[in-house]
């Protein structure tokens, strides 16, 4: 980087090579003011009116995507609701069979005998 500086300050010197004419500030803003046009009606900006299909149907494809997103959560509330639960009655309940052989198994494993089991139980 410093060869570069070096480089262009040998070839170029330390001077701005670049002078701005007599007199260019003291008239500027009357030149300025010259190109500028004398009534605001003049100045005409031009804004494209076409619009492209997309942005033109937006609004619409918005709210064809909230009313389909309305009648799917009110069709799966509807489809998803549990049935009222029905009172129960003695006829309608029913015991299930309990298999104790499990037990007699479990015992066998841990190799405990009856005395052992009923005073396993008689602790609790």
């Amino acid at each position: 980087m410093e060869n570069e500086e070096k480089y262009i300050k040998e070839q170029f010197g330390r001077q701005n090579p670049f002078r701005v004419p007599d007199g260019y500030f003291d008239q500027l803003t009357e030149r300025v003011m010259a190109q500028l046009p004398s009534d605001a009606t003049e100045i005409k900006l031009e804004v494209p009116q076409t619009k492209s299909r997309f942005v033109a149907l937006r609004p619409w494809l918005y709210a064809a995507a909230c009313f389909s997103a309305v009648a799917i959560l009110g069709l799966t509330y509807h489809f998803r609701q549990v049935p009222e639960a029905q009172p129960m009655t003695a006829e309608a309940v029913t015991v299930p069979v309990v298999d104790n052989s499990y037990v007699d198994e479990a015992a066998d494993y841990a190799m405990l005998d009856n005395v052992e089991i009923y005073a396993l139980l008689a602790e609790n």
